[in-house]
């Protein structure tokens, strides 16, 4: 199976829990750590059914490069949830849409060989890839957006969910898919149980009482999360370390999808995610389509 297709399959799964995202973060979830703390704590019983799966573990050093990983991204998680509800959706997702391909390539760049990753067709896919995916969800440019007040937490979350990639793609080198992703997913359910040391945090977490409709909500969404997550990281599995940059910059492809779902949500409900798909910002978005489009283009071609 081609990697190129199961990251696609992957973003619009993704695509799916940013709606719902959109609409538990602004409102109904009042702190990045009970988001992120429910999150891990979901990741622990995803474990559950794995299990059968991945006996016998692998070696040692692997069982905590894997669990090392999911703890770096259940920070990462951390600060993009922060980022998001201490500034806007719309400067934090663009921010890192842009900065995480950004960070991978500069990672990856010395695992893999030179004539890979820095070939003619993949930097040019690259480029334009990285350039739909910041057009595509960006609203507004203005000298606010590059703040240092409002890039903090997405530098951070982008440098963090390039180095999970990285160890995860060093991981699956040496083990199955299976057993490395139960070893991610696993470390993010074990770092999200950290937010229990403090009592301050303790009871923040535990004083919320989502109501029975967040809470089905909460659930549908990170099992559309889940499944989009498992193909992401099947998606580096399969890739080459020289392609993994790649996967991080078809990022654009999520928002082209959701672009899709709100589209078809507005003939419902027209104010519902009270998206602007006018004029400028129309064009703007149609712009950023045929960057991606034309990026998965070569990418196919080559």
């Amino acid at each position: 199976m081609s990697w190129l297709f199961v990251t696609i399959l992957a973003y619009f799964l993704l695509a799916v829990l940013s709606l719902f995202d959109r609409y538990l973060l602004i409102g109904p979830i009042p702190h990045p750590k009970i988001y992120t703390f429910y999150v891990g704590i979901l990741s622990l019983f995803l474990c559950l059914f794995f299990i059968p799966l991945v006996i016998p573990l692998p070696e040692k050093n692997l069982i905590f490069l894997g669990l090392g990983a999911g703890i770096i991204r259940i920070l990462a998680i951390l600060f993009l949830t922060e980022g998001i509800v201490r500034s806007e959706v719309s400067r934090v997702v663009p921010a890192i849409g842009g900065l995480l391909p950004i960070f991978s390539f500069l990672i990856f760049l010395p695992f893999s060989p030179s004539q890979e990753i820095l070939s003619a067709s993949r930097i040019t896919a690259f480029i334009f890839l990285v350039l739909g995916s910041v057009l595509i969800s960006i609203k507004e440019f203005s000298a606010k957006f590059l703040s240092l007040t409002n890039l903090k937490y997405p530098i951070i979350a982008a440098f963090l969910y390039a180095l999970t990639f990285l160890i995860a793609k060093i991981l699956f080198l040496k083990t199955r898919f299976l057993s490395g992703f139960f070893l991610i997913v696993l470390g993010s359910g074990l770092g999200s149980l950290f937010f229990l040391i403090s009592k301050k945090t303790r009871k923040l977490i535990f004083s919320h009482k989502p109501t029975q409709k967040i809470s089905g909500l909460f659930i549908l969404d990170q099992f559309f999360g889940g499944l989009g997550i498992i193909f992401q990281y099947y998606a580096v599995f399969l890739a080459k370390p020289s392609q993994v940059p790649l996967i991080n910059a078809l990022e654009g492809t999520r928002f082209v999808f959701l672009l899709l779902f709100v589209f078809l949500l507005s003939l419902w409900r027209p104010q519902l995610l009270q998206e602007k798909t006018k004029g400028r910002i129309l064009i703007q978005k149609i712009i950023a389509i045929f960057f991606i489009v034309i990026g998965l283009a070569i990418l196919a071609l080559h």
